[in-house]
């Protein structure tokens, strides 16, 4: 069967909110799914925050990892892609993830207590953590999970129609989708909708102080206190999270 986008929501809130699309009822809804390739649907999504460099070469500058991206090629996190010297987002409005939830399971205890959040998220991420719970998505490209089209109008449209609190971004590291949470936090925040930050803390600067301009909560998940276990278990360094901790104080 396939499912409307308003008929989703109103299943999943009649099921206590436990239907998600790749998450935990991936097979009810696979139907309503693009499993192919992304390219045909929408044109390509330029990237934010990255810059040219020599032989058509780009580096992209959203996280710490700085990727070099050769032409034809993808960065780390398999969502951005460089077409011609130009680098894009190959997941802007295509989640994997969508879901409504309880707002204590991002975990946030102190706001909006007792409130239901509209959650998304795509696939990829800068992280490869080997305890990761939602490794069905983070360790897998677009095309392997599939997606939806709900670009950020149609994110905000479902969100105000099932009279949620929130919008959340989570699940993956939506530092790998920065530019479709961006859009989407910014036009949440003018539509009266509060929205999360989900995140493992590895977004550089510039590109989080522009974002935590229409973001109204922060879950930072601090894995360890010691850089041998951020490049042991998570491919990743302590040092971008303990600034990014900083930044967001401030």
């Amino acid at each position: 069967m396939a499912y409307s986008r308003r008929s989703f929501f109103k299943l999943a809130l009649g099921c206590g909110s436990v239907l998600g699309l790749g998450l935990l009822s991936f097979h009810n809804i696979s139907s309503n799914m693009n499993q192919r390739a992304p390219s045909g649907s929408s044109e390509p999504h330029e990237a934010t925050f990255y810059r040219t460099i020599s032989g058509g070469k780009v580096r992209c500058e959203l996280c710490f990892r700085h990727c070099v991206i050769l032409p034809g090629a993808r960065g780390f996190c398999g969502n951005r892609l460089n077409i011609g010297g130009t680098l894009h987002t190959l997941v802007y409005g295509r989640p994997c993830a969508v879901q409504v939830d309880p707002i204590e399971k991002e975990p946030q205890f102190h706001v909006l207590p007792g409130s239901r959040i509209l959650c998304i998220g795509t696939a990829g991420c800068n992280f490869k953590c080997i305890f990761c719970h939602n490794w069905e998505i983070s360790t897998r490209t677009i095309e392997e999970t599939g997606y939806v089209d709900l670009p950020p109008e149609k994110a905000v449209e479902s969100a105000l129609e099932n009279r949620v609190a929130a919008i959340s971004f989570t699940y993956n590291e939506p530092t790998v989708f920065y530019e479709y949470m961006y859009d989407t936090a910014k036009l949440a925040r003018e539509r009266g909708l509060k929205t999360i930050f989900h995140t493992n803390a590895s977004m550089n600067e510039e590109p989080l102080r522009r974002l935590l301009t229409h973001i109204d909560a922060v879950a930072v998940d601090l894995k360890a206190f010691t850089a041998d276990f951020y490049r042991s278990t998570s491919f990743s360094e302590l040092t971008p999270v303990l600034e990014t901790l900083e930044t967001i104080h401030s």
